[in-house]
């Protein structure tokens, strides 16, 4: 993974900051995923959209609308194969669009503690990994 991030971001990133999101879940679902290659893209897709829209709220709420982002998901396995999370490259902010039809970065502020909570625990993200787990057959609640 440190090689792929590295050339990542030395050759295919923009020059601006990059922050790796690591999501890491509880084993169960860990053991379904590890099974279902593309109901584990679709939890990864659940989570970087969850991060992107942070980054755009943020970024909204000190003034920018339209900001965008962008981002690499790689689903990692490691050891038996069934240790599965999602490492998360992200630019460090949003771009937005000045008035001249140039795009500018803004860079963001490290998340607090707090934000980094509401984000991977934000109501929006758990319902729509669980709408994608319901669309896969793997869940009934």
């Amino acid at each position: 993974m440190a090689e792929r991030a590295a050339r990542l971001v030395d050759r295919v990133f923009p020059a601006v900051p990059v922050r790796q999101w690591v999501l890491s879940l509880p084993h169960r679902v860990r053991y379904v995923l590890a099974w279902d290659h593309v109901l584990s893209r679709a939890v990864a897709g659940v989570f970087v959209r969850a991060v992107l829209g942070f980054l755009r709220r943020r970024a909204r709420h000190h003034g920018m609308t339209d900001g965008r982002g962008g981002a690499v998901a790689i689903v990692q396995r490691f050891g038996a194969a069934l240790n599965l999370h999602v490492h998360a490259l992200v630019l460090d902010g949003v771009y937005v669009e000045d008035g001249g039809g140039t795009l500018r970065f803004h860079a963001a502020a490290p998340p607090t503690d707090e934000e980094m909570d509401r984000v991977l625990d934000h109501r929006a993200t758990h319902s729509s990994s669980a709408d994608a787990a319901r669309r896969h057959g793997q869940y009934r609640g």
